[in-house]
């Protein structure tokens, strides 16, 4: 297990894969993947999951409901060897598998997502299906915050803690903002701690920035039996680059012109360290 220190450095080299994805595309959903790329990190490099059967059918399943925040989920598979890094490149270009929502025909991909509340949907289905097959597997998937504002959402916790889905955990990316505007100016989701509790959850709330913390969290959700955990991760969207931080501006945008010189600062680089993998 790595220690939160060496996290850091590979969410770091993440955040840079991100960033190169983006200097090559010039498009995307950059803001909502850096608030995320720490969970996704954890998951794959404390590790969470099973690393030695990743590639198995016995693996556990990650899904990232919020799908438009797909970059961070393609850095990380990437350095876990899913797929060349160099594909990364590829982002957002014509006939790429590394698509502006994931694609089943990449190799880590659980399921498209993009039409948001279907991908937890589908996670209780894997749970569901690992209990009914006798298989250990556990499922994780991370959802938006805005994203609880869908129904299905509240359909699949209401399941999820009928059926004692205990091998679910479900991360919700708290960064306090979703598409046009922050989620209590266009539909307040209340108490969310609350709220999960009400439908039968183990819930646990923790700073999705801190390592300790996140693996403490999934630690604990590992011990929880007989209902499923929800994660609430408070974090900042657009985490990591500057001018994008905790601005609603960037939801569905890249750097531009002058603007690559604040990431350059940022991270202490030379742009062409960002041309090439």
């Amino acid at each position: 297990m790595r220690s939160p220190s060496e996290l850091e450095g590979i969410a770091r080299e993440v955040r840079l894969d991100i960033f190169r994805m983006f200097r090559k595309s010039g498009t995307g959903h950059l803001a909502p993947a850096l608030s995320c790329a720490d969970i996704f990190t954890t998951l794959y490099f404390f590790p969470i999951i099973n690393w030695d059967i990743r590639f198995s059918e016995k693996r556990d399943r990650v899904i990232l409901s919020k799908g438009h925040a797909c970059s961070a989920l393609y850095a990380v598979l990437a350095r876990a060897e899913y797929f060349p890094r160099e594909d990364l490149l590829t982002f957002y270009q014509k006939n790429s598998l590394l698509g502006g929502h994931p694609n089943v025909n990449l190799r880590g991909i659980e399921t498209a997502t993009g039409a948001l509340g279907h991908g937890i949907c589908f996670a209780t289905g894997t749970a569901m299906a690992a209990k009914l097959g006798g298989d250990s597997f556990r499922t994780y998937a991370v959802i938006g915050d805005g994203e609880c504002e869908e129904g299905s959402v509240w359909e699949a916790a209401m399941f999820a803690a009928n059926q004692k889905l205990d091998n679910l955990v479900v991360v919700v990316d708290n960064n306090t903002l979703q598409a046009s505007d922050r989620v209590n100016d266009i539909a307040p989701l209340g108490e969310l701690e609350k709220k999960w509790e009400s439908f039968g959850w183990h819930v646990l709330r923790t700073d999705g920035h801190d390592f300790n913390r996140l693996c403490a969290a999934f630690a604990e959700a590992k011990e929880t039996i007989e209902v499923p955990t929800v994660i609430i991760a408070d974090t900042v969207k657009g985490k990591g680059l500057g001018i994008a931080e905790d601005n609603k501006e960037w939801h569905s945008r890249a750097p531009k012109g002058d603007e690559w010189q604040t990431v350059l600062k940022d991270y202490g680089i030379d742009i062409k360290d960002l041309e090439t993998i």
